[in-house]
C-alpha cells in the first residue's frame, strides 16, 4: 500500500501545473492577443465559459472579430418528402442497405435522403438538410475559453508512469524472494516500469494538457 501511494504521489507532482493561462496581458496588443486565440482553437473543440459562469462548448468552429467571440453549430434538419417517379432524374445509393442516397431531382437540385420508399408512381424518402448556426458573443461577456491538446501529455504521462511503476515495482521485488533467497528488485523494477509507461501515455493522453485563454476576470 505504501509503495502505491508514493507512486501515486509522484505522478501527481509530475502532472501538477498541466494547464496554461494566456492573457492580455501577455501579448503586446489585444489584436495580436485575438489573432493568438484564433490560430490556436482553430479546428478545435473549445469550451467557453460566460461572465455569469455558465459554460457551453464549441466544436465547429470559432472567432474572435470587433470584440466579438463568434460561435458556429452544425445541425441536421430532416423533412419529410414525397415526389412523383416522373420528377426524379437519378438515385445515387450510398450504401448497399438501400436506406440512403443523393436524388438528383430534373429541375437539377440534388437532396440527400434517407429512409427510401418507392411505390408503383412515387418515392418517398427524409430529406436531409445541414444547418449552420452562428452565434455572437460579446467578449466582454466572455469569461475564458479552453481547449485540451491530448498529445502532448502523452509523452510526459508515459515518463511520469515509468518511474510511478519503477518505484511500485522495486519496492514490491523487495518484498519477494525466490528459491535461492535472492530479492526480485530488478525483475519487478523493470516489469513495473514497462507497464507503467504504457499506461502512464494512456492517462496522460485522457487527462490532456489544458490551454485557456482569460479574457475578463
Amino acid at each position: 500500500m505504501r509503495s502505491i501511494f508514493l507512486a501515486a504521489v509522484l505522478f501527481l507532482i509530475l502532472f501538477s501545473g498541466c494547464s496554461s493561462t494566456y492573457r492580455l496581458n501577455n501579448f503586446h496588443s489585444k489584436e495580436e492577443f485575438y489573432e493568438d486565440f484564433n490560430h490556436s482553437v482553430k479546428s478545435k473543440e473549445v469550451k467557453i465559459t460566460l461572465t455569469n459562469d455558465s459554460s457551453f462548448i464549441s466544436t465547429d468552429g470559432i472567432v474572435i472579430e470587433n470584440d466579438t467571440l463568434s460561435t458556429s453549430s452544425k445541425l441536421e434538419e430532416k423533412k419529410n418528402r414525397r415526389f412523383a417517379l416522373l420528377d426524379i432524374a437519378e438515385i445515387n445509393y450510398i450504401s448497399n442497405e438501400y436506406k440512403s442516397a443523393s436524388v438528383l431531382l430534373k429541375n437539377d437540385e440534388e437532396l440527400r435522403v434517407e429512409n427510401i420508399r418507392i411505390f408503383p408512381d412515387s418515392i418517398h424518402f427524409v430529406e436531409i438538410k445541414s444547418l449552420i448556426t452562428i452565434n455572437d458573443i460579446p467578449i466582454d461577456k466572455v469569461k475564458k475559453a479552453g481547449y485540451k491538446n491530448r498529445w502532448i501529455n502523452i509523452f510526459p504521462g508515459a515518463i511520469a508512469g515509468l518511474l510511478s511503476g519503477g518505484i511500485i515495482g522495486l519496492l514490491r521485488g523487495k518484498a519477494i524472494t525466490n528459491s535461492h533467497g535472492e530479492s526480485q528488485e530488478l525483475m519487478g523494477s523493470l516489469f513495473g516500469a514497462s507497464v507503467g509507461l504504457i499506461t502512464g501515455g494512456i492517462v496522460g493522453y485522457i487527462l490532456g494538457y489544458t490551454i485557456n485563454y482569460q479574457f475578463n476576470p
